[in-house]
């Protein structure tokens, strides 16, 4: 099975060499590349063509939101993800809108970080929960509680919710007696019904019930 290769955009030298010895010690995600500014990510990365990049947005010559901006024209296949500490709206839609198709907080555990990774390799859109919470409240008249909830059995509404309390799939099996494989079923089940293409958009439909 062929590697998620990644690349990274960040100035902080600890940090990148962390990130990249975190992929490089999976059997699953290989780093192919660092960049410390947007200047050497856009010179470097369109020969790379990864198939996601971990964007930091605090770089020390351009922003990376104006490096997605940048860069998307030459990797329209790459997925980026924003890793970064800055949770505000304003920064966070601005990403969004500028073509990432994720946006992570830099204190996201190892383990999430990887899953999100391959979330967005899959075509979902990985979102540390705080930062889904602030999009959902952006929304004005999503889907109401009863909408939602009528849509799902009891079971999947419950998986649903153990889900948006950011547990695994192997969590939610022990918590409801039941097999890994028989969650992965229903959540299939919740995608089709709900619409949706991953863990993170059901669990966003989730929360604008609340």
């Amino acid at each position: 099975m062929s590697k998620i290769t990644v690349a990274i955009v960040e100035d902080n030298l600890e940090v990148s060499q962390s990130l990249e010895l975190l992929l490089n010690s999976t059997e699953e995600y290989v780093c192919i590349g660092t960049c410390p500014d947007t200047a050497t990510a856009l010179q470097r990365l369109p020969d790379l063509y990864p198939n996601v990049i971990l964007m930091d947005i605090n770089l020390p010559d351009e922003s990376g939101i104006i490096c997605i901006k940048k860069l998307k024209p030459f990797l329209p296949q790459s997925q980026i993800v924003m890793l970064t500490m800055y949770e505000d709206s304003e920064k966070v839609f601005e990403a969004l809108a500028s073509g990432a198709i994720g946006y992570l907080l830099k204190r996201t555990t190892k383990e999430n970080l990887l899953a999100a990774i391959k979330e967005a390799h899959e075509g979902g859109a990985p979102m540390s929960m705080q930062i889904a919470r602030m999009v959902v409240k952006s929304f004005a008249g999503i889907s109401k509680t009863n909408d939602v909830k009528a849509a799902l059995t009891e079971r999947e509404w419950e998986i649903l919710e153990h889900l948006a309390k950011g547990k695994r799939y192997k969590e939610i099996a022990t918590s409801l007696f039941i097999a890994t494989e028989t969650v992965r079923s229903h959540l299939r089940n919740i995608y089709e019904k709900l619409q949706v293409r991953s863990s993170t958009e059901a669990v966003l439909k989730y929360l604008s019930t609340k």
